[in-house]
């Protein structure tokens, strides 16, 4: 080949066939094989590599005119495909028990209230070094507030 564009070369390979107590068996292999030249064509000296591989399908068994087709099963594909799921699944059961997050709506009274209608109430305290000075005793909460189930904002914020 003259050119340096890369050949490609695919098929079923059949091994020797083997024969014991009136049973033949047939290796078929997949095989592959790639070659590409590349190099200066002046010079008349181009570059060649060559790969070439195989796996093993599996075995056609003849017994008594009969043909049966015996896959060769492969352990690694089998275990990588293991660990994908395996690890898919751990994800999706740490994802599972995240807490979900409480949808409410939000409503901001005078004075700083906040009231929330068809949620809980869950803050979580901010993770600091130093900690904030205590929060003044609290008000009496007025008769709209107490209504209306609201909660003052410093304490949400404190």
């Amino acid at each position: 080949m003259t050119d340096s564009t890369p050949h490609a070369g695919r098929g079923v390979v059949f091994g020797p066939t083997l024969e014991r107590d009136g049973t033949t068996v047939v290796p078929v292999a997949a095989s592959s094989s790639h070659t590409a030249r590349a190099g200066d064509r002046a010079a008349g000296s181009p570059a060649t590599a060559e790969m070439a591989g195989g796996r093993p399908l599996g075995a056609l068994e003849v017994r008594d005119g009969r043909v049966r087709w015996r896959p060769v099963v492969d352990v690694t594909r089998v275990v990588t495909t293991a660990e994908v799921v395996l690890g898919a699944v751990a994800v999706a059961s740490r994802l599972a028990r995240r807490p979900s997050p409480t949808v409410a709506r939000v409503t901001m009274g005078p004075g700083g209230w906040v009231s929330m209608k068809g949620g809980a109430m869950a803050v979580r305290p901010a993770r600091r070094i130093w900690r904030r000075a205590p929060l003044p005793a609290p008000t009496r909460r007025p008769w709209w507030a107490r209504l209306l189930a609201a909660t003052a904002l410093e304490r949400l914020v404190g």
